[in-house]
């Protein structure tokens, strides 16, 4: 078995390279954003800027505007979910992408102006100015909560990357754009790293692009689903009943995933530091929200009795709650690529873990068929 798991872990980075050496041979192509629709306008462009948040002071944001998406990392709630997805899809892709820094405070602005000037590029940051009264005021687009400063294990992203490769690619179809000022030759302080969110259309306008639906929850007898996004909010259609969400509430993390009760009058939404939220007739048997996790966690599966789930982390680490089992984990000797999801048996005493690459592990009663 392990022979097998070295064996696919091998042929995961092959392919992996086969894909990336492809890919950074395109970049120089690539648009950054999907063919828009007939008589649609890409928001995808250098001169477009994200949009100020109304009725709200840059860098002076509440918490209850920002979210959590990755440690040290918070962003405007709407432009969170489609930032989510993105180190999602690169995690999935085997690509190291991480953010520097997101959100940025009025003092943080300072602090970044301070460090470029003492470097002698003061005109690298973006500037903090101070109002007839003396109060500093910030003017960065990490103010609003609408900019991300990616890296990677070198440090920040730079050109030529697999990162920036990859932003190039994927950024563009979640609403993400780089500013003709951050491209080669665009600015005095180019900047492969620093990326904003445009996907409500921006400063010009343009056709929003849509990114934050992260899963489906089905109706009991298949006549009806809702789709959830990353903020827990539901979109019900056919005979799903909506028995409440997350969308008002202020969220610490993003929203993952989800499952029905048994006999589904009800269920539960997770978020990605394990927070759980039941509805319906659904049952709040605990959750991680309080444990620091080496992965966020990606997925749920709830028991056949509706009196317990597992939780599934990145890494394959699993976590049981009420009438679950602990069977096994993938958490001490982790796939080539990250967990994705899980499933139960339908006994409630075995379950599959899948993994990016469609490597599936089994454990308890799960009987092992293979790769997805």
């Amino acid at each position: 078995m392990v022979t097998m798991a070295t064996q696919h872990h091998r042929r995961g980075r092959a392919a992996g390279a086969a894909w990336l050496s492809a890919l950074l041979s395109a970049t120089a192509l690539a648009t950054g954003a999907a063919a828009p629709a007939s008589g649609a306008v890409s928001p995808i462009q250098p001169g477009n800027q994200p949009t100020p948040i109304p009725n709200a002071v840059n860098g002076e944001l509440p918490t209850t505007d920002l979210i959590n998406v990755a440690p040290g990392c918070q962003a405007d709630r709407d432009a969170a979910s489609s930032l989510g997805l993105l180190l999602a899809e690169a995690r999935d892709l085997d690509i190291p992408l991480g953010t520097d820094q997101c959100y940025r405070s009025v003092q943080g602005q300072v602090t970044q102006q301070q460090a470029w000037t003492t470097a002698g590029n003061s005109a690298c940051a973006a500037p903090v100015v101070a109002s007839p009264t003396g109060q500093v005021a910030g003017t960065s687009m990490h103010g609003w909560g609408k900019a991300a400063d990616f890296s990677d294990p070198s440090g920040s992203v730079n050109f030529g990357s697999a990162a920036y490769a990859f932003l190039k690619q994927y950024a563009g179809r979640v609403g993400w754009n780089h500013p003709g000022w951050a491209e080669p030759g665009g600015s005095a302080c180019p900047e492969a790293w620093h990326w904003e969110w445009v996907g409500d259309g921006g400063t010009i306008g343009a056709t929003p692009v849509r990114a934050d639906v992260v899963g489906l929850l089905p109706s009991g007898d298949t006549n009806g689903y809702a789709s959830f996004s990353g903020l827990g909010a539901l979109v019900a259609r056919g005979d799903f009943v909506d028995r409440g969400s997350t969308a008002s509430v202020p969220l610490s993390w993003l929203v993952v995933g989800a499952s029905a009760t048994a006999g589904s009058g009800g269920y539960w939404l997770v978020a990605s530091d394990g927070g759980v939220f039941s509805f319906g007739d659904a049952t709040f048997y605990g959750s991680t929200g309080g444990v620091h996790l080496a992965q966020p966690i990606v997925g749920m599966a709830p028991t056949p009795t509706g009196h317990g789930y597992w939780l599934v982390a990145a890494d394959g680490g699993i976590f049981t709650f009420g009438d679950a089992t602990f069977l096994g984990s993938w958490g001490g000797s982790p796939p080539a690529t990250p967990v994705v999801s899980m499933l139960g048996t339908p006994s409630g005493r075995g379950y599959w873990i899948a993994s990016a690459d469609g490597e599936v592990s089994a454990y308890g009663d799960a009987a092992a068929l293979g790769p997805a």
